[in-house]
């Protein structure tokens, strides 16, 4: 009796085993889907991220040269006081667009559209340099080349990538927030109209 009780004891122990290591590494291959799926969509959102700050660098510096420009131009033309329009001279016109550029000027230092999509854009690079690397690693567990503790170690050293990763990228949206914009907007507007009222 005593040893039919170990041997059905040993028994499920060694069923138990067997169980174990036949979940480890679908395990292992679940996660690390979820790990490439979650770096595939941060390395998606720096990418845009990166080119929507890019864009609006661009924009914003050709309108801050353009203007700059036109003001320096017309501000050695003598002009008439006449009204032409709603009572708006020429005059008006160049101290409107001095404004313009003056506040434009301010966002582009404080923004840092430029430098932000650079970032933005290195941080993409790194997410599917690491995306890379977890694919790598399926392809070769799919193929059996690489052994267990071999595997601990590589799922070990793409942890601590992602977390250095994770330290040194910038925040990206989720959802699409406008009244934040829309604030900026009007915090800039207000200024070009005290501008404007001042300089007249």
């Amino acid at each position: 009796m005593l040893l039919f009780l170990l041997r059905s004891i040993t028994s499920l122990m060694n069923q138990r085993k067997q169980n174990d290591s036949d979940f480890k590494l679908p395990e292992t291959i679940c996660i690390l889907h979820s790990w490439l799926n979650r770096c595939r969509n941060a390395r998606d959102s720096h990418y845009k991220r990166a080119e929507k700050l890019f864009e609006l660098s661009n924009f914003l510096g050709y309108v801050l040269i353009y203007s700059t420009v036109f003001v320096t131009v017309f501000s050695f033309v003598s002009h008439t006081s006449a009204s032409t329009l709603f009572g708006i001279n020429k005059q008006h016109v160049v101290v409107l667009v001095g404004c313009i550029a003056a506040v434009i000027s301010g966002i582009v230092t404080q923004a840092r559209f430029g430098e932000r999509a650079e970032m933005h854009r290195s941080s993409g690079a790194r997410y599917a340099n690491l995306a890379r690397d977890i694919e790598e690693l399926q392809i070769k567990i799919n193929a059996g080349l690489i052994p267990d503790d071999a595997l601990s170690i590589q799922v070990s050293l793409i942890i601590k990538e992602w977390n250095n990763l994770s330290e040194d990228s910038l925040l990206t949206p989720h959802n699409k927030t406008h009244s934040k914009y829309t604030l900026h907007i009007l915090i800039a507007l207000f200024f070009i109209t005290m501008f404007f009222f001042v300089a007249i």
